[in-house]
């Protein structure tokens, strides 16, 4: 299995469509996209690398305000890409009344798109 190194990433978050986009800050080609399930979707380079991802209707997928996203503190995730298999492992963390809460997200779907095998981690710049 490839693996990469940490890559640091970036946000957007649209409050009135509650979309929070995730993205490498490294230069990348976008090849494709792919829908991993209800409302989250995954960019991939020209090699095949994960390099955004974007949460549809946030608050609800999280389990938190729309307010406490824009305070997005940090997020620590890792994506790994297996011969029959695409599994995300994230935890974020947002600021809601000065308190610090997680909010994972914990998702595993087939590989049917035959996506090379990978491993990549990611944190929040």
């Amino acid at each position: 299995m490839k693996e990469e190194k940490p890559f640091r990433m970036e946000k957007d978050y649209d409050f009135q469509n509650d979309s929070l986009f995730m993205y490498v800050t490294d230069e990348y080609e976008y090849k494709e996209s792919v829908e991993l399930g209800d409302n989250i979707i995954l960019d991939f380079d020209d090699d095949g690398v994960p390099v955004a991802i974007e949460i549809l209707d946030a608050a609800k997928v999280l389990n938190v305000e729309k307010f406490s996203l824009q305070n997005l503190k940090s997020l620590n995730m890792e994506i790994s890409i297996e011969e029959d298999s695409i599994t995300i492992e994230a935890k974020f963390k947002v600021l809601l009344h000065q308190k610090e809460l997680d909010a994972p997200i914990s998702l595993e779907v087939p590989n049917d798109l035959n996506l090379p095998q990978i491993q990549t981690e990611f944190a929040l710049a």
